[in-house]
């Protein structure tokens, strides 16, 4: 018997727009948390329309989800022009779904993984991360695009102006309970001469020339256009990381986001100022001078490597599960140094690169000084910090800390 089964169509389309498959795919909740899923910040393309289901744009598809009893029940909608042949209806449910396989990554077992990060981390074992969120596999030049849009930006705007340059520039795909769909667009739709001067008319601010130069960069100085990404998937981290920072406004932490949800470099951690704070606030990577620091290169490697070494396997989802709570976080607690202590204390055999002294919050919020080496693996060039306690008493009082918030 299928494991794909048909959903009758619920839904109001416009002339042109045609249901293309429907079905569902067994998958219970602890692999798949879709809400913080599709709306934790990786694709602005999403949008809740009713309790539970949600409706984005994959390609030249709307796609409707929503997962109940244990299944990820899906229906495809497309163009009527788009629309390709198949023998069959069954061979359409194989090819979405097959296209939702590849998207959220199912192949990965997600809960074979949370229960080693429960090994290593208190808070994921004492259920203030949540399980099931999952890394989106996106399309590099949307994934690019839209993280150049995050500069100083929140998801409510960042999501609006991935909507606008969609329905600037992309190909209509048709209109789904009153709302029209567009694809993103192609390099090609986007290489204008007036692309910069159109998208500052559209409110883009300074991002109009980043998304100008960046789709300059790819069809015309990087070599073989599109082919550029699957080139970037081939080089290690650090060199893709190098090729993606060529592009004018690619920083260190929009070209980790790239790496993470495009080219499949699973335990890259982007680092941005939330995540700073994350970092300083829950894991005690903070000093005396935390309120005056702002997130420069030096402490961005520091962290990023931190959680890379904490985290693994798979750092990059623990990153995303770990801080996709942090909105819904009505609690402050100082979890995790201990656990953190262990689990990435390293034999120091090779050059010290550099030590700071921090000051922890333990368990129970008393002031702990701990410092963490950074060292070099002249091996493989992998960066390992090595954290211990220092005797150097702490004179700061007992505080309570308010919770995070972020956009």
């Amino acid at each position: 018997m299928s494991l794909l089964t048909p959903l009758a169509p619920t839904s109001t389309l416009s002339n042109n727009l045609i249901i293309y498959s429907s079905g569902s795919i067994p998958i219970i909740a602890k692999e798949l948390n879709l809400k913080q899923t599709v709306l934790g910040g990786q694709s602005f393309r999403w949008i809740e329309h009713n309790l539970n289901e949600f409706v984005g744009v994959l390609g030249q598809y709307v796609v409707r989800l929503q997962h109940q009893n244990d299944n990820l029940r899906y229906t495809f909608f497309t163009n009527s022009e788009y629309e390709k042949t198949f023998s069959n209806d069954n061979d359409r449910r194989v090819e979405t779904a097959l296209i939702l396989h590849n998207y959220f990554q199912l192949t990965i077992k997600l809960c074979e993984t949370f229960e080693k990060w429960c090994k290593i981390d208190s808070r994921f074992r004492k259920g203030q991360i949540p399980i099931g969120v999952r890394i989106l596999a996106q399309q590099p030049l949307e994934n690019l695009i839209s993280f150049l849009c995050s500069s100083n930006n929140n998801i409510q705007r960042i999501s609006k102006m991935i909507k606008i340059l969609c329905e600037e520039y992309g190909r209509k795909i048709g209109t789904l309970n009153g709302m029209t769909y567009y694809q993103f667009p192609t390099l090609d739709e986007l290489d204008r001469s007036d692309l910069e001067i159109r998208l500052r008319e559209l409110n883009f601010g300074y991002r109009a020339r980043y998304i100008k130069e960046a789709v300059k960069y790819i069809k015309y100085t990087a070599d073989g256009g599109m082919l550029f990404f699957d080139r970037l998937k081939t080089l290690s981290t650090g060199e893709a990381r190098n090729q993606l920072a060529n592009m004018m406004g690619v920083s260190r932490k929009i070209a980790d986001c790239v790496l993470l949800m495009s080219l499949g470099k699973q335990d890259v951690v982007p680092i941005d100022t939330h995540m700073y704070t994350f970092a300083m606030t829950y894991y005690g990577l903070n000093n005396e001078n935390t309120k005056k620091q702002t997130l420069n290169t030096l402490n961005y490697n520091g962290i990023s490597s931190f959680f890379e070494q904490l985290w693994q396997p798979l750092s990059g989802w623990a990153q995303a599960a770990a801080f996709s709570n942090e909105p819904y976080s009505s609690t402050n607690p100082r979890d995790s140094l201990q656990s953190s202590m262990s689990s990435l204390k390293r034999s120091i055999s090779n050059d010290i690169l550099s030590e700071k002294l921090f000051k922890a919050i333990d368990e129970n919020n008393q002031c702990q000084s701990i410092k963490i080496t950074i060292t070099l693996d002249k091996l493989n060039q992998k960066k390992i910090l090595t954290i211990q306690p220092t005797k150097e008493p702490s004179k700061r009082p007992r505080r309570n800390v308010k919770p995070i918030v972020r956009f």
